[in-house]
């Protein structure tokens, strides 16, 4: 089926450009033979530059009606083209006798008009306001074009949006559960717990909003996050951090938000502890831990997709996540 349409297609083609040369090569033959055109005379010029402009005032004026519509793409060409042809009739027969009016002082038939009109049509018309409406379609999706990526670049931004907002009174409720617990357990840890959490949570208020943090005071706050973390779990889970250079741009709060997916999607235990490394590799952050998935890893992760989103737009960068049968590794683009 979608074949025929091409075969179709190509032959109205064809057809077309069949039928428009021959039309032309006849009015070139009958304005050979009879009529008075002479390439040498100004007056010729004149009468063609004026009839382009015409043509292509013609044109934009039937482009602009035919816009208020709403069609598709050909049917709006072709709606157009037909539109500027009668526009053109009449603004080329007012023309042609009012020029043989004022200058010449004769008059001028109906004959006379059809003859102008098919004449200037083939020599002017057809290819001016052909190429017009080409560009005008061109000019029309490349602004589509643009709009469609403004849409959806404000799509992501509100998702983006949405999933920051959904992040903050997760983390503020994650460690409010976990002061609750030490209140009952350990009383001991937690005047140490709030400490900790209060610095925890005045970087998150203060730094969350931002698109980038200098990566040595991310690394600042993620061992205060650890901090907490190590207050909670014991042992359970074993941290290291390997970074010697601490120059470059981060998104906020991106490495908490890798190391908790590690700690939330992982099982760990005093006597069995599970391993994050936080490591730099050139311009990436990576986090890694052993891979101990627990029942619930396959719910939805909103700190990966949040990661996802704000790196994409704002940033255009990738954040790459890894699953081996061991190992599971988030790769955090660094701002250099």
């Amino acid at each position: 089926m979608k074949d025929k349409k091409v075969i179709l297609r190509v032959v109205l083609i064809l057809l077309f450009i069949v039928a428009v040369n021959t039309i032309q090569t006849y009015v070139l033959h009958i304005t050979r033979e009879f009529g008075d055109i002479d390439f040498y005379k100004i007056p010729t010029h004149i009468f063609g530059i004026i009839s382009c402009a015409l043509s292509l005032l013609s044109t934009i004026i039937a482009w602009k009606l035919v816009g208020k519509l709403t069609l598709r793409k050909i049917p709006k060409m072709v709606l157009a083209f037909g539109a500027s042809i009668l526009i053109y009739a009449i603004v080329q027969s007012i023309f042609f006798a009012a020029e043989r009016f004022l200058v010449y002082q004769l008059s001028t038939d109906l004959d006379l008009l059809v003859g102008n009109f098919v004449f200037t049509f083939i020599i002017f018309h057809l290819y001016i306001s052909g190429l017009s409406l080409a560009y005008f379609s061109f000019q029309e999706n490349a602004k589509n074009a643009v709009q469609l990526e403004r849409v959806e670049k404000e799509k992501e931004m509100l998702q983006f949006k949405m999933l920051q907002k959904n992040l903050e009174p997760h983390f503020l409720f994650n460690n409010l559960s976990v002061l609750s617990g030490l209140i009952r357990k350990d009383p001991a840890e937690v005047d140490g717990f709030i400490h900790d959490f209060s610095e925890v949570y005045r970087y998150y208020l203060k730094h969350n909003d931002q698109e980038l943090v200098p990566l040595h005071k991310e690394v600042v706050f993620l061992k205060k996050y650890i901090s907490l973390m190590e207050k909670r779990f014991k042992n359970a889970y074993r941290f290291s951090i390997h970074i010697e250079n601490e120059e470059g741009l981060i998104l906020p709060c991106s490495l908490q938000l890798a190391v908790e997916n590690a700690i939330k999607h992982n099982r760990g235990a005093e006597e069995n502890p599970l391993n994050i490394e936080i490591i730099r590799e050139n311009d990436m952050m990576i986090v890694s831990n052993d891979l101990r998935p627990v029942d619930f890893t396959q719910g939805a992760k909103m700190g990966n997709l949040f990661l996802q989103k704000s790196y994409e737009v704002h940033f255009g960068k990738k954040v790459n996540f890894n699953t081996t049968d061991t190992h599971y590794t988030v790769e955090i683009p660094l701002i250099v």
